[in-house]
């Protein structure tokens, strides 16, 4: 599955199960917002074709091996989890350890979606400037070590997220920061939470679990929203920003697998685009933050 704005809940999906989602999350924000000085900075860094050619052999042998989830069986997530009772736990296993893209995915995402406006178009035969093309090799170098920190050499790692260490370009690296004061609220929220906080979402979460088949028309109309409204480079950081606030509260991988992170990404997509949202599409994306909310304060 490809990596792209429209599907940036899918990536937060992933990243939020990943052990060093948070620090990718942190890397592509920092992409998304990158200047031209700041890609001049990351250019002048670059460690070289033949250096890259020897990470990337080394991590694709690694990432071969790594289970996919097939978008197809995302739909059936919600009746293995009211069946998790039943002893149904195949695809539970799957929703926790299994991803819905890969690293050439996200690579793809840094080139050409975060650093889409590099790209020089002309008739149907697109270029990218030569300085964005190196510059973009460092922050997919420095994305992929932390994306697959659970598999590569501690070495290899910081090899690959040296010259994006060295350049000193701002990295966005709190939850906050987005620019739309409804999803910055929830998320400090979210990253200040603590385990009456963590057990109040499972809880609600459960509690909505009969109710799933109302969440996906939902999301669709909110993404819809958030694309003709050309929001989408900002739902794409609001999204980012809620995989370093799930991590920072101290929700694990199995909360995301079991619907936690679904419920975030609901609410803060929905924070975006709550001015062009139907009440009844509003309604079901904020619900699970109402009802903790209300739980917090009872």
């Amino acid at each position: 599955m490809p990596y792209t704005h429209v599907a940036a809940p899918a990536l937060g999906f992933d990243l939020a199960r990943l052990v060093g989602g948070e620090r990718t999350a942190t890397v592509l924000r920092g992409a998304l917002a990158a200047t031209p000085s700041d890609l001049a900075r990351l250019a002048g860094l670059h460690p070289g074709a033949e250096a890259r050619d020897r990470w990337r052999q080394a991590w694709a042998v690694r990432h071969a091996a790594a289970p996919q989830l097939l978008v197809e069986v995302l739909p059936l997530a919600g009746a293995a989890l009211a069946g998790a009772a039943r002893g149904e736990t195949t695809l539970l296993r799957r929703l926790e350890r299994s991803l819905l893209g890969d690293a050439t995915a996200l690579d793809r995402l840094v080139r050409h979606e975060l650093l889409d406006w590099t790209w020089v178009h002309s008739g149907s035969t697109a270029v990218q400037d030569p300085t964005a093309t190196a510059a973009a090799d460092v922050l997919v170098d420095a994305a992929v070590s932390s994306y697959l920190q659970a598999t590569l050499p501690a070495d290899l790692r910081r090899a690959m997220a040296t010259a994006l260490v060295r350049s000193r370009v701002s990295l966005p690296t709190e939850p906050g920061g987005t620019g739309v004061p409804g999803a910055d609220q929830r998320l400090a929220g979210l990253a200040g939470a603590d385990e009456s906080a963590r057990r109040a979402w499972r809880r609600v979460v459960d509690e909505l679990r009969a109710t799933t088949a109302q969440w996906a028309p939902a999301m669709h109309q909110a993404t819809q929203a958030v694309a003709t409204s050309d929001r989408l480079r900002t739902a794409t950081d609001v999204q980012l920003a809620g995989v370093i606030a799930f991590h920072r509260s101290g929700f694990t991988a199995r909360d995301a697998a079991y619907g936690v992170w679904n419920a975030v990404s609901g609410v803060l997509q929905a924070a975006v685009a709550e001015d062009l949202l139907p009440g009844s599409a509003a309604e079901v994306l904020l619900r699970p933050w109402r009802l903790v909310t209300e739980e917090g304060q009872a």
